[in-house]
């Protein structure tokens, strides 16, 4: 930022010049002083004082910018830096819920505090049921983009450094027991949704990896199941399809390989097999998804939303209690866990970027272990009567 002394018409001024967001900018500052006066000491002096004062108002240029336009602004301007699913995620926070919220309200972005962020975390927890593992989420996004606006000189300080977030609880996993689970898989049968059901209870997969396994990704002759990319939903409908296929999944320790057992094997032959004869025979069939394993009798790919929504009334048609669909990911982990598999074994197997989440999750003592840990006590207790 550079201030020189010029003048316009018989007055002198004070043009203040920049640089922001790669673009420069000027801003012209009457002084009292006119053309011919002997002022060239106080001038300089208030040259100094003006860039000095502008060096510090730096902070707040933009920050009449209302605060949902911002946060737009700024996806905008690191969209390429972000992973396409990191993009997807933040883009349908930031348009759905964070920034109608804002701008409901016409917060600027100078004007933002504390209290209006920790408001719109009340308001998601109060009227909307968000948990606290949401807010977290939540949380950020919105320091991550007001930290750009800190950076930027936007902003003096992160307001979202001074707000509360709510406690977190610990999660605890609901799942079927073994009955339960071979109920279900009795029932979904010649359901669309019987591949997603089965693999979530082979494998624990994640309903994208489900949904984004390909048949280059099955290995038959070493019986090999590998996943390795993910089916996710579109942020911006504009774009065409709906859903989109994103040869990465969660996380590195997300790639990962099963042994796939012999029904296993069986099965996704029959499929394979049921696929190739339908894409032969129906001249309708939509080749935009040949090659991945979970897809509709005419071709199109199972969608996600679909999936979710549809599996509650399999559990309802199989007269059991409703779970969601990632629920089969934490029966089948549950069930490693209860069959005596280590953390560190199953954490491999979950594809979870660390043994301690699984621990956090699913390392609910089982009720045969307490079983045994209180005849244990009891034992001890009663050696010592006669």
């Amino acid at each position: 930022m550079t201030a020189t002394i010029k003048t316009k018409s018989d007055r002198y001024y004070i043009m203040v010049d920049w640089r922001q967001d790669g673009k420069r900018k000027q801003k012209w500052i009457k002084t009292p002083y006119f053309v011919g006066e002997n002022c060239k000491r106080k001038l300089e002096q208030l040259r100094l004082e003006t860039l000095e004062q502008y060096k510090s108002k730096m902070d707040l240029i933009d920050s009449d910018m209302l605060f949902s336009d911002y946060l737009i602004h700024w996806l905008d301007n690191i969209r390429h830096s972000l992973a396409l699913s990191t993009f997807n995620v933040y883009y349908c926070m930031i348009h759905n819920t964070i920034a109608p919220f804002f701008a409901a309200k016409k917060i600027t972005l100078g004007d933002l505090s504390p209290d209006d962020i920790q408001a719109y975390y009340n308001n998601r927890m109060d009227e909307y049921g968000n948990i606290a593992s949401t807010i977290v989420h939540v949380h950020a996004i919105i320091h991550h983009a007001l930290d750009y606006a800190v950076k930027t000189r936007r902003l003096k300080y992160n307001p979202a450094d001074a707000v509360q977030l709510p406690k977190r609880q610990k999660r605890t996993a609901n799942f079927y027991t073994v009955d339960e689970l071979k109920t279900l898989l009795e029932c979904v049968k010649g359901d669309p949704l019987e591949p997603v059901v089965l693999l979530a209870s082979w494998f624990g997969m994640r309903r994208g990896e489900i949904l984004g396994l390909r048949w280059d990704c099955v290995d038959f002759d070493k019986r090999i199941l590998s996943v390795v990319g993910v089916l996710r939903d579109k942020a911006e409908p504009s774009e065409g399809k709906k859903v989109y296929y994103y040869p990465a999944p969660k996380t590195s320790s997300s790639i990962r390989s099963f042994p796939m057992p012999q029904v296993a094997v069986d099965y996704l032959q029959s499929l394979k097999a049921a696929q190739d004869a339908r894409r032969a025979d129906n001249k309708y069939y939509n080749h935009a998804w040949d090659g991945f394993v979970c897809v509709h009798e005419n071709g199109d790919i199972i969608d996600p939303h679909y999936a979710s929504d549809h599996f509650p009334r399999l559990c309802k048609r199989a007269g059991l209690r409703q779970l969601k669909l990632h629920e089969l990911r934490h029966t089948n982990i549950s069930l490693l866990i209860e069959g005596g598999a280590t953390i560190p074994e199953v954490s491999a197997w979950a594809g979870h970027s660390s043994p301690s989440i699984t621990a956090n999750v699913y390392a609910h003592t089982p009720l045969q272990s307490k079983f045994k840990l209180t005849s244990l006590i009891d034992d001890l207790l009663s050696s010592g009567k006669e």
